[in-house]
């Protein structure tokens, strides 16, 4: 099963002390009721927060989260601010946390702590050889820096074993302001062939619920970062006053420190080149 942005927040959330479990009664796709809160709350006290759908036997909408618009208190109701994608069922099992972490900003200082751990090795394989020529034009996340490897398919259709061969005679000409880079390659290839370009830098954006994390970043090293960077917000938050919450982000940098360590994340080395005599 991926680990989706969803997986990290509820990690994140449930480090920091800020998510209750409980089991829905009933709901639709604006809303969840839980009979058990029924009278134990006031009228909006939930409002702002955020509402996972943690578990639905693997079905929508597990790994759903949305923000909560308002609560009943007497009926134990609350009202998402923006639609499930299939109605709450009784039984599924959710997950519940106020607003003292709003779930936007979390969503951005989860991003913000994946791009804190570095540049990450990712593979861009949507590619192909070019119809014309021999140079190719980076156009996505990875022309500021030069691509560790290039693998081309070699053999069409091959697949009883691995087609893919490793390019080694290329070079890279770094964007202009406003201009793609170039990939050159020394001789033309096939066109139309599939590319697989790696290449490292900071991980993509995660925005949707389902949106998966990076293969080559270890769960434990992110929801780590994200605890960090949410305790940082909110100690310049609160202006530094709450020694309670000081202790608890030092904590948590050391505890990073510690995943780092654990948990490193593995990086390609480039590839050899091919030395060209007498070219």
């Amino acid at each position: 099963m991926a680990y989706t942005l969803s997986s990290l927040l509820q990690d994140i959330y449930t480090a920091l002390g800020q998510l209750r479990l409980g089991a829905a009664t009933g709901g639709s796709p604006n809303t969840l009721a839980d009979a058990a809160l029924a009278g134990r709350h006031r009228d909006d006290e939930w409002q702002g927060g955020a509402l996972f759908i943690t578990a639905a036997a693997g079905a929508p909408p597990e790994g759903e989260f949305a923000i909560i618009g308002a609560f009943d208190a007497a009926a134990g109701l609350f009202n998402l601010a923006a639609a499930l994608t299939a109605p709450v069922a009784a039984g599924q099992r959710y997950g519940l946390a106020g607003g003292y972490y709003p779930l936007d900003t979390m969503i951005e200082l989860a991003n913000a702590a994946l791009r804190g751990l570095g540049d990450l090795p990712l593979v861009d394989a949507s590619l192909a050889t070019p119809h014309t020529g021999s140079s190719f034009s980076a156009t996505l996340e990875w022309p500021r820096r030069r691509p560790v490897r290039i693998d081309y398919l070699a053999i069409p259709g091959l697949t009883a074993v691995d087609p893919w061969r490793t390019l080694h005679d290329w070079d890279f000409i770094p964007a202009a302001p406003g201009e793609p880079a170039l990939i050159l390659f020394a001789d033309a290839l096939a066109a139309g062939r599939p590319l697989r370009i790696w290449y490292q830098a900071a991980h993509p954006q995660l925005r949707a619920a389902g949106d998966p994390l990076a293969d080559g970043l270890p769960p434990e090293l992110a929801a780590a970062a994200g605890v960090e960077r949410a305790l940082r917000w909110q100690h310049a938050r609160q202006g530094g006053a709450d020694v309670h919450l000081a202790a608890q982000w030092e904590q948590a940098q050391h505890e990073l420190a510690a995943a780092k360590r654990a948990f490193p994340i593995w990086r390609p080395r480039r590839a050899a080149r091919l030395l060209a005599v007498g070219r």
